[in-house]
């Protein structure tokens, strides 16, 4: 452990839980659980961890050994998957309690190199992991407003200059303080520990804190939250699900078989796993995806092991991660929904204008603003009619704070709600009626959308259960109409393979529209505007209306960062940090 003046302010990870489960659920493979980091099968903001900060540490030429001790001291403190003692699983005794502080870590493969790494352990890594995102920039769409050459200075500076170079990502997860609902006191202890060891004489000049977050480049770090209202009974603040174009996001994230999550929601994988194909006429059988998808060294969905580089144990239970920083035009989101709602008004016989607004942007997310799928409620009389079945759902839609005796009444109804939300396919909606072809849930994750020879009722896509992708992060920033203002979402996708699954779905389903039958339309809300700027709302041919075509779209999301990192098991860490990886 440092001296005192790097003792750090808490202990969790690292160590096995007092009691172990003997038997998997429903058959599902035995995870190391103590190895495996705890961002991985939890998406930290669901689990009472509403803010977030991360730090971007950079190694000097000389600092492998500092690195190498930093690391070390970060090591018992690296927040694991094993289980938390919870009122729903209250059958489990010995197990810890939830932190108020989640700290996780991953690497750049050029952090991997700092740290003294055998080459013949880098080598045989992924490319694209070798190559980091700013230099795959065509592949991923980052042209005009998104090239590197316009991300924030800490990522821009980090791309050119290789003693600016992004090393580590260390981030801070934190929950809110049951007083007023602001960060816990303990992240800014945690703060302070993190600079005291940089201070320290085995790391100081030799492990550098990255300055240049924010387009000012001021910040030291990245802050990140949910977006928050008020209890008016209590004045706490409390998180919500919204980001900052006002709609409901977090629904259906995968479920892998051996995730946490399963023990405490059997019915978790209902839209987060993969449908089953079965006899006609059978009912939708949902499972989880296989873990290989998600976690390294173990089978996928092909029945196979990721890539992997030597020793094999190093890679294992690790995850590739994707960070990227994505700037939203809240200004530019709004002017175009105000510029064509009176002409799809009236193309598509809506009632009033703001029906036709709210119908407009539902179209292109795929979802209504209350996060309601337009699958399974095409109207705005009938997103309504399925949120009367969740009042207290309905009265935060319409913007009306609950008090403190309905939160957790409010937190039953989203839960059930949620179930049902995911629970749909596209195999019914083949010409986009219900929800566009190219709306962006449905890029995102096609379902059974692209089954080669789907069967009424039973149908699985083998191919989107190979795209899948866990999606964490938080939002940033004040929501406000001003564009040049600090505001987006700071995504983190994790998956086995960099190449196989997030940069396919970037590139083939949200910069691209060809397997969306949508030519060289992209994603309304991500995509680039280079190539196309329109998007195409179908209509129904039995009610003579015709199609409504939305020309002149801006850049809705841009860019301001990121890169590749890889997320380590504990044993990983340990032989990084110890110097001791044999790669024979």
């Amino acid at each position: 452990m440092p001296k005192d003046d790097t003792a750090a302010p808490g202990h969790w990870g690292g160590e096995p839980a007092a009691l172990r489960r003997d038997t998997p659920p429903d058959g599902a493979p035995r995870l190391d659980l103590p190895d495996i980091q705890g961002n991985i099968h939890r998406p930290y903001g669901r689990y009472g961890f509403p803010y977030a900060r991360t730090f971007l540490f950079h190694i000097a030429a000389d600092g492998g050994e500092a690195g190498r001790w930093f690391v070390d001291q970060l090591r018992p403190h690296v927040t694991t998957a094993e289980p938390w003692a919870s009122s729903r699983v209250p059958d489990r005794d010995g197990l810890r309690q939830k932190p108020d502080i989640a700290l996780n870590i991953a690497f750049t493969w050029a952090g991997l190199l700092a740290l003294g790494l055998p080459t013949a352990t880098l080598r045989q890594m992924p490319d694209e992991f070798i190559e980091g995102m700013a230099r795959r920039n065509h592949i991923l769409g980052d042209l005009g407003p998104n090239h590197p050459d316009g991300w924030d200075p800490v990522w821009r500076d980090g791309a050119r200059k290789a003693d600016r170079r992004v090393h580590v990502w260390l981030n801070l997860s934190a929950a809110a303080r049951e007083s007023d609902g602001r960060p816990v006191e303990a992240l800014a202890r945690w703060t302070e520990w993190l600079q005291a060891l940089l201070r320290h004489r085995r790391a100081r000049d030799r492990v550098l804190l990255l300055p240049g977050h924010g387009r000012d480049g001021a910040g030291l770090w990245q802050d990140s939250a949910a977006l928050m209202a008020r209890d008016p009974a209590s004045g706490r603040l409390v998180p919500t699900a919204k980001e900052h174009f006002g709609f409901t996001d977090g629904i259906s994230d995968p479920v892998f078989a051996g995730q946490g999550v399963l023990d405490e929601d059997r019915q978790a994988a209902i839209g987060a796993g993969k449908l089953l194909r079965g006899p006609p006429g059978a009912s939708r059988r949902w499972q989880p995806l296989a873990t290989g998808e998600f976690l390294l060294g173990h089978p996928n969905e092909g029945q196979e092991l990721a890539r992997s580089s030597v020793p094999y144990g190093f890679m294992r239970n690790g995850t590739f991660m994707a960070l990227r920083k994505l700037h939203q035009n809240t200004g530019r989101f709004a002017a175009a929904i105000e510029r064509h709602a009176e002409v799809f008004q009236r193309v598509a016989g809506l009632p009033t204008p703001e029906v036709a607004r709210e119908t407009l942007r539902a179209k292109m997310v795929g979802r209504w603003s209350s996060g309601v799928p337009l699958i399974l409620a095409p109207t705005h009389a009938e997103m309504l009619a399925m949120l009367d079945r969740f009042p207290l759902l309905l009265k935060q839609e319409q913007g009306v704070p609950l008090t403190g005796a309905e939160t957790w009444e409010a937190k039953r109804q989203l839960a059930a709600f949620n179930r049902e939300a995911a629970d749909y396919r596209y195999i019914d909606d083949p010409e986009g009626i219900r929800c566009p072809l190219g709306a962006h849930v449905r890029r995102a994750n096609p379902r059974d959308m692209l089954d080669p020879a789907p069967e009424p009722g039973c149908s699985a896509s083998t191919l989107t259960n190979r795209r899948r992708i866990l999606r964490r992060g938080l939002p940033y920033g004040e929501t406000t109409p001003r564009d040049e203002d600090e505001h987006g979402v700071f995504i983190m996708a994790l998956c086995a393979s960099l190449f196989r699954q997030f940069e396919f779905v970037q590139q083939q389903w949200m910069q691209y529209g060809l397997d969306l039958e949508s030519g060289n339309d992209t994603c309304p809300i991500t995509g680039s505007r280079e190539q196309s700027a329109r998007f195409v709302i179908p209509a129904d041919p039995a009610s003579g209306r015709l199609p409504y075509v939305a020309d002149r779209l801006p850049h809705f999301v841009e860019t301001r960062g990121g890169d590749y990192f890889f997320i380590p098991s504990l044993s990983a860490l340990r032989m990084i940090a110890m110097g001791e990886i044999d790669p024979t």
